[in-house]
């Protein structure tokens, strides 16, 4: 056990320092660029409570290729160097330009309030549609539908079910993608959680899926194909209004069966997009202006780079 506990502050230190090398944002995606200090410094620093998934929600099919190459480890270990994995990712990710609280704490006052959240929610499973901004959340229309253009990867399934098409009986079959979100039912949350800890945003991290994906039994046959990490997370505000849910993946490959070092390849990046969803929405539901890539490189060639101020739309 406590060989295990090292592992994990080893990780996460580990995580933490090649995080502080990077820049501020993913690195393909022109919106980022205007997200550095100056820019997203300007909306100040709201707090993020980070709430764990259930155990219950761990949807794993690569534990027992995990525990070949790391004999110590049962299913409870790699299941909780996972969850705990992720949640430092969070953090990291989240902590330079947001203050946050994390619900995955050796606390016992934590553990009682965190056991307390999963009492009054619930994580029902769905059909991942794109989020909608409603009106009354201040975004301009046109901003609105960036963000959700930026965000979500989702696929358009026909409507499943029986039908008559032309003249013909056709049956499609349900193919369309879930999601697994978090509802509140009991509003005391808010009162008892929400507001305890000062949170104006809260992130349910509500499942983590890791699963094989090749699409050729050839593959699986020759062990080497392509697995998938999914993420599913609910973002509320400090109200308990659900702002949105989705979804963030990352692909890695079936020899990579070391735990430290796929959290510290792959873990990292879902903690930015989960932060940096939240970031970006609040960066244009703002109406600001993000730096186009043409400003950024202008502005490294001056003498002394500064970002300019940013604008709103008008």
């Amino acid at each position: 056990m406590k060989r295990y506990i090292l592992l994990l502050i080893i990780a996460f230190l580990t995580i933490a320092q090649g995080f502080a090398q990077k820049k501020y944002g993913p690195t393909n995606d022109s919106l980022y660029l205007g997200f550095y200090r100056d820019s997203i410094e300007m909306l100040g620093k709201p707090t993020y409570m980070i709430v764990p998934f259930h155990p219950d929600r761990y949807m794993s099919e690569v534990d027992r290729y995990i525990a070949k190459e790391n004999p110590a480890y049962t299913y409870q270990h790699t299941r909780g160097f996972f969850r705990k994995g992720l949640d430092n990712c969070i953090i990291i990710a989240a902590k330079e330009h947001n203050n946050f609280v994390s619900m995955h704490e050796d606390n016992p006052a934590i553990n009682k309030d965190l056991d307390f959240i999963y009492k009054m929610s619930t994580t029902p499973i769905v059909p991942y549609e794109k989020p909608v901004i409603e009106k009354e959340r201040g975004f301009k229309n046109r901003l609105a539908q960036y963000w959700v253009m930026l965000q979500t990867e989702v696929k358009h399934e026909p409507e499943p079910g029986t039908r008559i098409k032309e003249g013909q009986l056709v049956t499609v079959e349900d193919n369309r993608e879930l999601i697994t979100k978090a509802k509140i039912y009991n509003p005391i949350i808010v009162d008892s959680t929400f507001k305890k800890y000062k949170s104006e945003y809260v992130i349910f991290v509500n499942e983590l899926d890791i699963i094989n994906a090749s699409p050729s039994q050839t593959d699986y046959e020759q062990e080497r194909y392509q697995r998938l990490i999914k993420v599913h997370y609910t973002v509320f505000d400090k109200e308990g209004t659900e702002l949105f849910s989705l979804i963030k993946k990352r692909s890695f490959s079936s020899q990579e069966n070391d735990l430290p070092s796929i959290i510290k390849t792959h873990f990292v990046n879902l903690g930015q997009e989960v932060i940096y969803s939240i970031d970006s929405y609040r960066f244009l539901q703002a109406g600001l202006t993000p730096l186009t890539e043409t400003e950024v490189e202008i502005a490294k060639n001056k003498s002394q780079f500064k970002l300019p101020t940013l604008q709103k739309f008008k």
